[in-house]
């Protein structure tokens, strides 16, 4: 059977565009249906539009003559139809004898093609099987019982039109789109600078990002116009003022202002950028492996901890660098947690588990992140390490975040101290009042001595190893028995260098400086340093 071309992938990937008659036919189908379409649906409708063009032209090309097969004889004059050469029209113009030694004698036909001066020559009277041969019936060519279906073509291909259709539309004034919805620019309700500048005011008033629909009460906007099209009409102007950010998760537009949006959620803190160090995840040990499945770190993958999976509660204990950004990580056990969104960030509710209170959070979604927590730190002042419980509520976009208190103790705990140009540690008793992991806790006493401590290891461009060959010898001095345990060489590393376990426990366990004691715990050789 002869392969139409709106079968082949090379049509669909490399030939398609949109003529003029094509955006004319979407501008139909959008004003009869009076409202937004989406991309997918206009798409399917092109496709099973150039399937139908397609036929129609095989229909009028087989009516110009007769389709050409090499097992059949034809007359000097005959009109012919060759489907293998895209149904080209040629008129048969002479014959001579042939020979071929699979085929014995034959008839060639000498053919002229419409619009061509050369003469062509193609077997006739041919004696056994061939390629070209086809059944009597011309029909076959029109069958359609060994063709994909529009909706199988739009499986394969329909990205290659969807992408191809928008980028054509995209040129033509009278359409607009929002999102992958297009719509006609003239079928717009006028959302002005004055409706806008209302909706200005009413995230201004209510403190917080308003769903599209939650403007339409105050707008006034025409009530003759059905709801989808006024809720179009308003997306599309707020998304062409740069004053309004949309902020949505899938299946949701929400909008806030530019300039309310925290700082460290349009700019992540430094803090929080991690270093990625090439290393071989086949040089850590075992042990460390087990640890490494311990710490909630946003850069360690599903390789590390396992496939992630939807979740309506979970409890991580909280890493140094996002108690210190007032953030939370979004690792593969917490990511689930929290709604997706192509956007940069969008907003959740984070309800204090202790007292009820609802917190504005921002869920980063292409740093890994959740923002708004550094003030419920302070007020309970929760150190690292502390177990943080989330459990989801009905509403997807509310989360709950809560620890397991117990009575106030002063315990002993690791603090970091600048010494000059130099990082110690030192052991301090503490007010605790919940249930942590002691293995990662870690204190300050000088925030803003350890961030130019940070900032000079940046600008030295200290490798991970030298950081690591001065911390743990400090880390070593805070224990009679000269040891820290693996944990511990995490948080303290993270105070001058962002990096997720992985890299830090392939080095603690291929260089000989540093000596495995058992149970997690590690001490440090100097006579084997570059051994």
């Amino acid at each position: 059977m002869i392969q139409r071309r709106t079968q082949t992938a090379s049509y669909w990937q490399q030939q398609f565009t949109l003529s003029r008659k094509d955006v004319q036919f979407v501008y139909g189908l959008v004003l009869d249906a009076g409202r937004p379409m989406s991309e997918t649906f206009l798409a399917r409708r092109l496709i099973e539009r150039h399937i139908k063009q397609e036929e129609e032209t095989i229909r009028a090309e087989l009516s110009k003559g007769v389709v050409y097969q090499p097992q059949e004889t034809y007359p000097v004059g005959e009109d012919l139809i060759f489907p293998a050469l895209d149904y080209a029209h040629g008129t048969v113009v002479g014959t001579r004898l042939g020979r071929n030694p699979e085929y014995g004698e034959f008839t060639v036909l000498q053919v002229r093609f419409d619009g061509e001066n050369e003469i062509r020559e193609f077997a006739s009277q041919l004696h056994g099987d061939h390629a070209l041969q086809r059944g009597d019936n011309d029909e076959d060519l029109l069958s359609a019982s060994d063709l994909l279906s529009p909706d199988e073509l739009y499986e394969q291909y329909g990205e290659y039109v969807e992408v191809e259709m928008s980028a054509t539309l995209e040129e033509q004034e009278e359409f607009v789109s929002f999102r992958t919805d297009w719509f006609l620019r003239d079928l717009l309700v006028d959302i002005d600078l004055g409706y806008r500048n209302i909706a200005e005011a009413l995230i201004e008033i209510k403190g917080r990002p308003l769903t599209t629909g939650e403007f339409l009460p105050d707008l006034d906007l025409p009530a003759e116009v059905p709801e989808e099209i006024r809720v179009f009409s308003l997306n599309h102007a707020l998304d062409e003022d740069r004053r309004f950010d949309n902020v949505g998760d899938r299946g949701r537009d929400i909008w806030y202002l530019r300039r309310l949006t925290p700082q460290p959620v349009i700019t992540p803190p430094a803090r929080l950028e991690l270093e990625h160090v090439p290393y071989s995840r086949a040089k850590i040990a075992e042990e460390l492996l087990l640890i490494e499945r311990e710490i909630d770190d946003e850069g360690s993958s599903e390789e590390v901890m396992g496939p992630s999976r939807p979740l309506y509660k979970t409890a991580i204990a909280l890493i140094y660098p996002h108690w210190r950004a007032g953030t939370l990580p979004l690792t593969v056990r917490t990511r689930g947690l929290f709604p997706d969104s192509a956007n940069h960030h969008s907003p959740v509710v984070l309800v204090d588990g202790q007292s009820g209170d609802r917190m504005q959070g921002w869920v980063v979604h292409e740093h890994g992140f959740v923002h708004g927590l550094a003030e419920w730190y302070k007020r309970y002042e929760l150190p690292v390490g502390t177990y943080i419980k989330l459990e989801r509520t009905r509403d997807p976009r509310v989360i709950h975040v809560d620890f397991e208190p117990r009575r106030l103790k002063r315990l002993w705990s690791k603090v970091a101290v600048a010494e000059g140009d130099r990082l110690t540690f030192q052991v301090r008793k503490l007010p605790v009042a919940c249930e942590y992991d002691d293995f990662l806790t870690i204190s300050e006493e000088d925030p803003a001595a350890i961030d130019r401590l940070w900032a000079d290891s940046h600008a030295r461009r200290d490798t991970l190893l030298q950081i690591l060959m001065r911390i743990v010898p400090e880390l070593i001095k805070l224990s009679p028995q000269s040891t820290v345990h693996a944990k511990a060489i995490y948080s303290a590393t993270n105070v001058l260098k962002r990096t997720s376990p992985g890299p830090i426990f392939a080095l603690l366990s291929s260089e000989p400086c540093f000596v495995p004691m058992g149970g997690g715990y590690w001490t440090f050789d100097e006579t084997l340093v570059g051994s």
